[in-house]
């Protein structure tokens, strides 16, 4: 549930503004927010699979927004290179603390 409300938070300021200038900042938060879920997610179990069970919720996220514009007709998001980076960031993010234990 973390992951998706975060992801909810990402998409919404993904286009933010200051002072005339974009500032994605929200894709450095998805890097870090997903390894912090990982991470807590690895010291509960010690099954991989099972620990990037927030990451898969947050991938599967990810696309319904992506791709849920054919079914609402609403666009939540942009489709420039904002989003891929955010896609990307969160990925690495959530596998980082994975390959870290290996």
């Amino acid at each position: 549930m973390g992951a998706i409300f975060s992801l909810l938070l990402e998409v919404v300021y993904l286009s933010t503004w200051i002072g005339g200038f974009p500032f994605p900042y929200t894709i450095v938060v998805a890097f870090f927010f997903n390894m912090v879920l990982t991470r807590t997610a690895l010291l509960w179990t010690d099954n991989v699979f099972v620990a990037l069970i927030p990451l898969a919720a947050w991938i599967v996220g990810f696309v319904l927004l992506m791709f849920g514009v054919e079914v609402t007709g609403d666009m939540l998001m942009a489709n420039n290179i904002r989003t891929v980076l955010l896609l990307f960031s969160g990925l690495a993010g959530g596998i980082v603390p994975v390959l870290k234990t290996k």
